[in-house]
């Protein structure tokens, strides 16, 4: 695996970097904002006096915490510990979703997140016309409720296109955000959308290769 901490003691791992994209899409939707601007400015925001980052929070935060199905305890004292584990977690990831970008994330990871904001909204017209067509029809019936799920959609269908990421480390990295951040069959239906986004994908290129054939022995 990929360590996750550079020398800097900051976020080196490229999932770091999808997470704050995914965070910075998310945001920009419930704010009507483009995302490259929303995130430039979170980049150039100046830190409130006094504040103060932890970089031990980073070490203690856990990109691969998944929720599961309900967990049966026997105990009391069971209940009370789970529950204290849990709003730790929950109060680690907020510290770290919400300290200045520069404090967390090292700068290649910074620049990756970047390039892949920019691939989202360069394509952000195109597959919001794909993904009506991929997604189930409750989705496109309930879009507020859906936000993030659609982001990850967004995410994922452009860096594939645009940055050229191999499909399977997408569409892996894609579940697995809908793994941590989204509910029920989210990580089902979001593998199902890739695919078959990728299938049409696959074959619009093989016809417009088999065109440009064409074209050359006429």
């Amino acid at each position: 695996m990929l360590p996750k901490i550079d020398k800097s003691g900051r976020f080196c791992s490229p999932r770091a970097a999808r997470e704050l994209a995914l965070s910075i899409v998310y945001a920009a939707c419930l704010e009507g904002s483009d995302p490259v601007r929303l995130f430039e400015k979170r980049m150039n925001a100046r830190r409130e006096p006094g504040y103060e980052f932890d970089n031990a929070s980073l070490l203690a935060y856990n990109h691969m915490s998944f929720g599961g199905p309900p967990v049966t305890v026997q105990t009391i004292e069971e209940a009370d510990e789970l529950l204290r584990n849990n709003d730790k977690e929950s109060a680690i990831e907020a510290e770290v979703l919400a300290a200045p970008p520069k404090l967390v994330y090292s700068k290649l990871i910074l620049r990756f997140t970047r390039k892949i904001l920019v691939a989202v909204v360069d394509r952000w017209d195109s597959h919001v016309l794909v993904i009506d067509k991929v997604a189930p029809p409750n989705w496109k019936s309930e879009p507020a409720g859906r936000i993030l799920e659609l982001c990850i959609l967004h995410l994922a269908m452009s860096e594939i296109t645009v940055i050229g990421t191999r499909h399977q480390i997408v569409i892996n990295e894609a579940v697995d955000l809908a793994k941590r951040f989204c509910d029920g069959a989210a990580p089902r239906i979001i593998n199902g959308c890739l695919r078959t986004f990728l299938k049409d994908e696959e074959a619009t290129g093989l016809a417009q290769a088999l065109e440009d054939k064409q074209k050359v022995i006429s």
